[in-house]
């Protein structure tokens, strides 16, 4: 599941899911929680949005367990006001029980991509070479802001200062002096994912998107 070398930020740049855009390649994959549960989600709302940041995270990341809240706090004080965007989970945990337990521990607003589809998927393409690594997309796919420029790790505040101008306009959303800060990083390492795609709820999510019309 997890990947030790992944495209640089110039490689990102040249790709573009021009095959598909964001929510079309999203449509049918995407789990949200429900209580303690991740279920399939409809993302009715994600063709009306202009902004798409993938959020490539895991449980057993401390870096990222410490970056997390802020994430959280940042959508939901702007998604109310500015249902132009989302936020996708791209889960870097070891099944996806671990998953969905990530998911509740943080209380995640925004959906996920299920497990099963992460690795096959062409959005896996944008991840950095370690996590939390945050990448922010228009609709049609092309990169708008990434945690990553070439080798040098800003970190998921920037993409987030950039997002925030994004929807606001407002200069002040991002510091400046900051884009050079080292943030902590957790380099992804190259371990075999846990066989069962059930959840600890029991939930089966690729058989209940099979089931789906």
């Amino acid at each position: 599941m997890k990947r030790i070398c992944l495209p640089l930020l110039g490689s990102l740049l040249a790709f573009s899911a021009n095959a598909q855009d964001i929510p079309t390649q999203l449509n049918g994959k995407l789990v949200a929680l429900r209580g303690k549960s991740a279920l399939p989600f409809a993302a009715l709302d994600l063709p009306k949005a202009k902004y798409i940041a993938l959020y490539y995270s895991a449980g057993w990341c401390g870096p990222c367990r410490q970056f997390t809240p802020d994430l959280v706090k940042f959508y939901n004080e702007m998604k109310p006001s500015h249902p132009e965007f989302e936020i996708v989970f791209m889960s870097e945990d070891q099944g996806a029980s671990a998953m969905e337990k990530y998911m509740s521990e943080m209380a995640m607003p925004w959906p996920a991509m299920r497990y099963s589809a992460v690795k096959g998927s062409r959005l896996a393409k944008f991840a950095g070479r370690g996590i939390p690594c945050l990448v922010l997309l228009n609709e049609k796919g092309e990169l708008l802001s990434h945690s990553y420029e070439g080798d040098k790790y800003l970190g998921p505040h920037k993409v987030m200062r950039d997002l925030k101008k994004l929807l606001t306009g407002d200069g002040s959303g991002i510091a400046a002096s900051n884009l050079a800060t080292p943030e902590p990083v957790a380099a992804t390492t190259a371990k075999a994912p846990e066989s069962s795609i059930k959840s600890p709820s029991g939930t089966n999510w690729d058989e209940a998107f099979k089931k789906k019309p």
